[in-house]
């Protein structure tokens, strides 16, 4: 498997809101108005994962100056500032075929020390219940449920994750 992590560009407009919409069960159309922004706010944490000239799998957040996420932000796109404290995940998505092949690790790897060149003090993310083990393997802490809770078809509260850099 040669596996390459790199920035995003409009090329891979497509593939993203494919693995996006299937992963989180929502429309393409929907999708693909958040990625344009998303893709065009914050490139540079916004990566890929490439197998073979094929994107399998993607990370991307931007900087914030708050510890936890705030609703807002899933809605707004805005430009990295380069004083934001905080590097945020907003989505973190593989293609099932490619599952439990150690890519999910790597984009949140390579994000991470994006980050911290970019002086941020964490990475910051929320998640469901399910997900805790996960992140807590990759150095993040549960720091308690969200303020903001992400809609969940089961009414499942969702937890701010912090992983200091």
């Amino acid at each position: 498997m040669n596996l390459i992590i790199r920035s995003v560009t409009m090329n891979d407009l497509d593939s993203v809101v494919s693995i996006e919409s299937d992963t989180f069960e929502m429309s393409q159309e929907m999708t693909q108005k958040d990625m344009i922004g998303r893709i065009e706010n914050y490139p540079d944490t916004f990566l890929v994962a490439e197998i073979d000239h094929q994107v399998v799998g993607h990370v991307f957040g931007p900087a914030f100056n708050k510890r936890y996420i705030e609703d807002e932000i899933y809605f707004k796109n805005h430009l990295n500032h380069k004083d934001d404290q905080y590097q945020t995940v907003l989505s973190l998505a593989v293609s099932p075929e490619f599952r439990k092949q150690g890519i999910a690790t790597k984009l949140l790897d390579k994000l991470s020390k994006i980050a911290k060149k970019q002086n941020r003090k964490a990475v910051t993310l929320t998640c469901l219940p399910k997900l805790f083990s996960f992140y807590e393997k990759r150095g993040f802490v549960n720091e308690g449920k969200t303020s903001d809770d992400i809609p969940d078809p089961d009414n499942v509260s969702s937890f701010n994750m912090v992983k200091e850099l």
